[in-house]
Parts: structure tokens; sequence; C-alpha cells
């Protein structure tokens, strides 16, 4: 009978730090994954949370036009153009920092929200203004905040008396969210086109 001799002790060290570097390198990309999934669910909250609080001004200002009317004051509505938009809310969004200038808007911090009373607009800055990019797609312009203001309605602009009013995006800038929804969306247009493919 043939004896099998000992491995040696160099054997068993090489294999447990090959195990060792593999178990590395999957932690490592769990970890990164798990980061990259907190990174864009941090920014779709922010994001959610600015469509909501314009979404409320919106109605706040709806039914402050509808209070003005029931008591046939719409004459007062004109003077509204330009105006704060944050009087509307019951409360100022978190990081709203009043009135500012020009300058004060460039050094706003992510997340906060001011009032630049020189171009009479809300404005905002995201945590992470790189995924703001210029409307149409391909302009040379630079965003790197949101802004929005109280403007007549287009159809009511020529008409005397009511004076129709809404909220309006001043800047041409789209934010798009990086990572999963890429994927989702790159998905949904595959399957279009592959249900597209079958009729």
């Amino acid at each position: 009978m043939m004896q099998l001799q000992p491995r040696s002790l160099g054997y068993y060290a090489a294999s447990h730090w090959f195990q060792g570097a593999v178990l590395l390198v999957v932690l490592a990309l769990i970890v990164g994954g798990l980061m990259s999934a907190l990174n864009d669910a941090s920014e779709r909250a922010e994001k959610q949370g600015v469509e909501l609080t314009i979404r409320n001004i919106r109605t706040g200002l709806k039914l402050a036009m509808g209070e003005v009317m029931m008591q046939q004051r719409e004459g007062e509505m004109a003077a509204w153009v330009g105006s704060n938009p944050v009087r509307w809310l019951g409360a100022p969004p978190g990081g709203y920092r009043g009135e500012c200038s020009a300058e004060e808007k460039r050094n706003l911090s992510g997340g906060e929200w001011c009032f630049e009373d020189g171009r009479s607009e809300l404005v905002y800055r995201p945590h992470n203004p790189d995924h703001l990019h210029p409307l149409p797609a391909g302009s040379e312009r630079q965003c790197s905040h949101l802004s929005w203001r109280v403007a007549r309605a287009p159809e009511s602009a020529a008409s005397s008396g009511f004076v129709g009013l809404r909220l309006e995006a001043a800047t041409p800038c789209q934010w798009m969210l990086g990572g999963v929804e890429k994927i989702i969306q790159e998905a949904a247009c595959f399957a279009v086109m592959r249900h597209e493919a079958y009729l």
C-alpha cells in the first residue's frame, strides 16, 4: 500500500490566502453596490421632497386664488406676480434661508432654498448638482440650481379682468437621477422594443 505524504504548510497557507482574497473582493463588491444604492435612494428622496414642496406651493397658490375670486377681489392677484411663493406654504421648506442676492444664491450649499429678490425666483440647490442637465439636451448651458417664479398664466395674459397665475420653472434644467433609474429606463425601452417586434 502506498503511503500518502502529508501536504506541506505552504499549500494550506496559499489556499487560505486565496480564499481570503476572494472573500475580500466579494465583500468589497457588495459594499460598493450597497453604497451606490444608498446614494441613489438618498438623491431620489431629495428629488421627491423638492417635487412635493413645489406641488404644495402650487396647491397653496390655487387655494389663495380661489379665496380671492370668491371675495371678488381678482385684481389683487396681479400684484402676486414675482412674489415669494413660499408664502403659500404652511411653513418654509427645510433649508430655507429667506431672501438672498445673486451672490448668496451662487454660494448656497446643497439642500438649501432661498428667494432671489432681484430675479423674483425661488431657488434650490441640490446636494449633487452634477445630475442637473440643461434643456434642450446637448445645450452648452451649465445648471447648478433649480428655480421657479410666480408668473401670469399664458391663457389669461390678455384678459383685462381675471389674472390667472402659475408657478413655472425659471431654469431650463432637468434633474436626472443616475444608477438604478437609468437601468430601469433602459429595461423599459428594451421591453417596448421587444413587444413591438412581436406585433
